[in-house]
């Protein structure tokens, strides 16, 4: 395979990389526990906080800079410089160390403790959120932009 053919290829993955990762910010981003979402509509706490909210509906920042990477992976992709190539893995980098962390963190979009008093010994019961598919679908589309772009540096 030719340096030419290897970065065509790497510039596809690019691109396909940054459609998956734009269609992830519209994927559930985190999901509660069922035991704390009974207890929950029960006591009626989570009005207007949604049970598995999007990345639109969780960050305030991180998912237009999100949005704005997949743009810019696309750009890149397609008529991407050097300099540019550059930039977008630095960047894309840094968005995969911080989906990294919303996998291990998941946000609860404001949903706190609910209090479950019929039980003998009153408790709280945390929200205890899982992460959902929109972050595994970015982490996926990071890691194959970090390769693609490696790849496509490396084949110049």
């Amino acid at each position: 395979m030719t340096r030419e053919d290897r970065g065509v290829i790497a510039d596809w993955v690019v691109l396909i990389s940054a459609v998956l990762l734009f269609g992830s910010l519209f994927l559930s981003w985190s999901r509660l526990s069922p035991s704390y979402l009974t207890i929950a509509n029960q006591l009626q706490t989570l009005q207007g906080v949604p049970r598995e909210p999007t990345a639109w509906q969780v960050y305030s920042a991180a998912d237009v800079l999100l949005a704005l990477l997949a743009a810019a992976l696309i750009v890149v992709a397609l008529v991407g410089s050097k300099r540019g190539q550059i930039g977008a893995i630095l960047a894309a980098f840094f968005a995969l160390i911080f989906t990294i962390h919303a996998v291990s963190a998941p946000p609860t979009n404001g949903a706190a403790n609910a209090f479950q008093p019929s039980l003998d010994v009153p408790t709280y019961v945390a929200p205890s959120p899982t992460p959902g598919p929109g972050e595994t679908l970015a982490v996926i589309a990071l890691v194959a932009a970090v390769a693609g772009l490696g790849v496509s540096l490396a084949s110049e």
